[in-house]
């Protein structure tokens, strides 16, 4: 197994140098994200470079239904992602990111993840938390949707917001997530997430939350 020194080596060059997205191989990405963060419904940061507050701490718990990376298979994957945008990203710089995976994922599974992620959120870390291992339970029925690292250092409520008919939730389509090619909607909902990260921590309460599928792809040129 590689050592963890050179997996950090991996994802920094991917995170930092998407533009070399022709030479890498071709993948394809169809994820579904539980997201929450520390902005009040809704999050001005998919409007603009600025959240509501001097940070956007955030927890998003991915399942990918199906991809690859090359030739290796990333069907039923799950990873938990937890950071910070800070207070403006427009120059494409974000403070902190953690990363964790499944113990069944294998480390070539991780590096194709890892090297997609850096296509769909092209900015730069300041601080690489760490790549970490621990069992994610992923649930989503009726008007919740509910995530949990195995480990403790994190979990998500998403409780729908309902339109105006008092049944379906409210959705918003027509807007672009990040880099990705394509998403379904943002189908809204109020949270309650926290996590620890290194020595410290965060917990919010009635903030932003949502639950979208992506389909993004390339490489291969």
């Amino acid at each position: 197994m590689r050592s963890f020194i050179f997996v950090l080596g991996v994802l920094v060059v991917f995170l930092t140098a998407a533009s070399a997205q022709a030479q890498t191989p071709s993948w394809s990405y169809d994820a579904e994200y539980i997201e929450a963060c520390s902005c009040d419904l809704f999050c001005p940061c998919y409007f603009g470079p600025s959240p509501d507050k001097d940070f956007c701490k955030f927890n998003m718990a991915v399942r990918i239904k199906e991809g690859h990376y090359g030739k290796t298979k990333l069907n039923g994957m799950k990873v938990w992602i937890t950071g910070d945008l800070g207070d403006n990203f427009g120059d494409g710089e974000t403070e902190f990111v953690q990363f964790a995976f499944e113990p069944s994922a294998t480390q070539e599974q991780v590096d194709g993840v890892l090297a997609i992620l850096g296509n769909i959120y092209p900015v730069r870390w300041k601080k690489v938390v760490g790549v970490e291992r621990t069992t994610i339970e992923w649930n989503k029925g009726g008007d919740k949707a509910t995530a949990q690292r195995g480990d403790g250092k994190g979990e998500m409520t998403l409780t729908f917001v309902k339109g105006n008919d008092g049944k379906s939730p409210v959705v918003i389509k027509n807007l672009t997530y990040f880099a990705a090619k394509k998403n379904n909607g943002f189908v809204l909902a109020h949270s309650k997430h926290s996590a620890k990260v290194g020595e410290g921590s965060f917990a919010f309460d009635k903030a932003t939350g949502f639950f979208i599928e992506l389909i993004s792809s390339g490489g291969g040129k």
